[in-house]
């Protein structure tokens, strides 16, 4: 006995397979970055960012701009402790939804908020305080946008210096692990190394 196969039969679950296969490769194309981040997110301690937050001496109606938010710590401990508004920026599509869910976990939408951006190409001329865990060329590379802050804003940066620019302070952060960190703050305008100096 010979068994019809209708074509709409085999047709359909076709459709269905091709449909979620596409929707796999939209999904993973939007979660890609725009291109390579320059550093993978390493979390800076919640201890080390109380200190960023007490020597950046945030208040209430600072602009904070973190570069690099990774899971947002830095911006929501702005927030809930300073009452500042903050921007946390990041490159990477995932830990751009990862901080927006902690964002809203933390019930604190109405003064942070999460882009994704490169964050070389931002304008950073509307924030008083700038955080940062970058390596130390990345910093240097910011220069030239930092540059650009008005005078008497804040830079503050977890473990990394920021070569040829002079630090108002350095601290060293004895972690809740035993080891230490090391926290550095600018002020604006900033303090250039001159090239006599180098030189030597």
């Amino acid at each position: 006995m010979k068994t019809k196969i209708s074509a709409k039969v085999v047709f359909l679950p076709l459709l269905a397979a091709i449909v979620i296969i596409l929707s796999g490769a939209i999904v993973a194309a939007q979660n890609k970055p725009s291109r390579t981040p320059d550093i993978h997110f390493v979390p800076t301690p919640h201890e080390v960012v109380e200190i960023m937050l007490r020597l950046a001496d945030i208040k209430k109606n600072d602009i904070v701009y973190d570069l690099g938010c990774g899971d947002g710590r830095i911006v929501i401990a702005a927030a809930k402790k300073a009452g500042a508004r903050a921007y946390g920026f990041d490159i990477d599509p995932e830990m751009v939804k990862k901080s927006q869910d902690n964002v809203k976990a933390q019930n604190i939408g109405h003064l942070v908020t999460i882009q994704e951006a490169d964050i070389f190409e931002l304008d950073l001329s509307d924030a008083s305080v700038v955080t940062l865990y970058l390596l130390p060329e990345l910093n240097v590379r910011l220069i030239p946008q930092l540059d650009k802050l008005k005078p008497g804003s804040r830079i503050v940066s977890h473990d990394f210096d920021m070569e040829g620019v002079i630090p108002d302070v350095e601290a060293t952060v004895t972690r809740n692990d035993g080891g230490t960190s090391r926290v550095y703050l600018w002020t604006t305008p900033l303090k250039k190394v001159s090239v006599k100096k180098r030189n030597r």
